[in-house]
């Protein structure tokens, strides 16, 4: 029974904040509202990002060129029981909500869960890069030129949890 419930519940993508500036310059961190259910270590539009009230702003899928952020807000979920309920691995930022995204800057470092690229093949591949599509991150073999967010896979980590990868950021400015 307890499995059957794991395979239902455990789907979300898992991010962490492994060296992000923002995490020490708070400038970095921008407030904005989902349009809709999403998950951390997905990506928005901070280019065209409209200001709201109260310090947060829409919520704009990302294109080639734009300047992006990382959502990253902190896992806090109910108490729920079966304990197992309360894996970060079940945590979305839900439609209406107020999300923690990170305006990523040269040479930061982020953590995703495999679930968190769009792969070339069965897994990412370390040494490959990753650009934005849409609000998803997706593997490239090339480094390539004339985008606006790139960043390069450099390291697996295997866990309990699952299969991590480690993002390097190159760039994420408009061009």
């Amino acid at each position: 029974m307890i499995n059957a419930f794991l395979r239902a519940v455990d789907k979300h993508v898992v991010c962490e904040s492994t060296n992000l500036g923002g995490t020490k310059y708070a400038k970095h961190i921008v407030n904005v509202e989902a349009s809709e259910d999403i998950d951390n270590g997905k990506l928005v539009n901070l280019t065209d990002a409209k200001y709201v009230k109260n310090e947060y702003f829409t919520m704009v899928e990302p294109t080639a060129t734009c300047r992006v952020g990382l959502i990253l807000s902190v896992a806090i979920g109910a108490d729920e029981q079966p304990r197992i309920a309360t894996l970060e691995s079940n945590f979305y930022n839900g439609k209406g909500e107020i999300m923690r995204v990170y305006d990523l800057m040269e040479l930061d470092r982020f953590t995703i869960s495999a679930n968190g690229i769009t792969a070339l093949a069965e897994a990412p591949v370390v040494g490959n890069y990753v650009v934005a599509d849409g609000y998803d991150i997706k593997e490239v073999a090339e480094k390539p030129e004339g985008v606006g967010f790139v960043g390069e896979i450099i390291e697996r980590i295997s866990r309990t949890g699952g299969v991590f990868y480690k993002i390097l950021v190159h760039r994420n400015l408009e061009v």
